[in-house]
């Protein structure tokens, strides 16, 4: 049995325990740190069902130029390449003793609730950036190769290569921001994604600021002016979840540049949700605080987002 071993009364409530919960599963991030809510490094959508099946759109080509009199050109929009994603469903549970609550125990009940909210945040965090931290290998797109991978093919038959070819620097961003520019769509078509985000690990974060917000050009004597902070505004963020320290595929020179519309989506079935057993319906009297939540995350396809997947 997981719990806290030392009946439930009334000054164990649900309304007073989920207030202690919620306090440390969604505090106020800084501005610098990414989690799994943040609406620029997962696009954020709902389901009604255990699986997200995603199809890739290739909308029409290019305006064609048209005779007098002639006809509209047409064009037929396609889709193509699906791919589903397995809501996944996360639980924990501890439970409250009757011997807790006599002896007056409340502040260890809240500091147990207190981290029973801050580890929910944590799980989905962690899980979440899983998708960017595994983007060489596990995470695939609805092409079947990996988040980045330079054999990506879009329905026109083009083949796309959205790796950045080194480590985190002043010429490699440059690289990365010219790749989303002439990277082509579904339909072979160059959009001209503008850089909106740079993910970074801690270990990157200091010099990828210096690099993007600097007035002058960073890194160089050469007095001149910094392009990316004077025409780009690349918003910077980090995950402590993307580096080494995480495991499971993190590395330290891991980083990436995506666009408003890129698609590593978070698919939301049951946000967290947290309920009370009332001890006295419990043969050993005690009381359960549990909570669950159901969501996925995944990448529909290497569109608006490039990368360097490490050395």
């Amino acid at each position: 049995m997981a719990g806290l071993t030392s009946g439930a009364n009334s000054s164990v409530t649900k309304t007073a325990l989920d207030s202690v919960f919620y306090q440390r599963y969604a505090p106020t991030p800084g501005p610098q740190f990414t989690n799994a809510r943040d609406n620029m490094v997962f696009q954020q959508d709902s389901t009604d069902r255990a699986a997200v099946i995603m199809e890739v759109f290739k909308g029409v080509g290019l305006w064609e130029d048209t005779p007098e009199q002639a006809e509209y050109k047409g064009d037929t929009p396609l889709v193509n390449d699906q791919i589903t994603f397995t809501v996944a469903k996360f639980t924990k549970k501890f439970h409250i003793t009757e011997e807790m609550i006599e002896d007056d125990q409340h502040s260890v009940v809240r500091k147990a609730i207190a981290q029973m909210g801050l580890k929910a945040g944590v799980t989905q965090n962690k899980t979440a950036i899983g998708t960017y931290r595994n983007a060489d290998g596990t995470t695939l797109t609805s092409d079947g190769v990996a988040l980045l991978s330079a054999s990506h093919t879009n329905i026109a038959g083009d083949t796309i290569d959205n790796t950045i070819s080194g480590a985190f620097a002043v010429s490699t961003l440059e690289e990365g921001i010219n790749l989303l520019v002439e990277q082509k769509d579904q339909a072979g078509d160059i959009i001209g994604h503008e850089a909106k985000t740079l993910l970074v690990p801690p270990a990157l974060f200091k010099e990828a600021v210096e690099i993007t917000e600097s007035t002058l050009e960073a890194n160089t004597t050469d007095n001149q002016k910094n392009v990316f902070s004077a025409k780009y505004g690349i918003r910077v963020v980090q995950s402590q979840y993307l580096g080494a320290a995480a495991g499971d595929g993190g590395a330290d020179d891991h980083w990436f540049l995506m666009g408003e519309f890129h698609s590593v989506m978070r698919w939301v079935r049951v946000p967290v949700q947290t309920r009370l057993l009332d001890g006295s319906y419990q043969e050993n009297g005690d009381s359960v605080y549990r909570g669950r939540f159901r969501e996925v995350y995944g990448a529909v396809s290497y569109e608006a987002l490039a990368g360097y997947e490490g050395a």
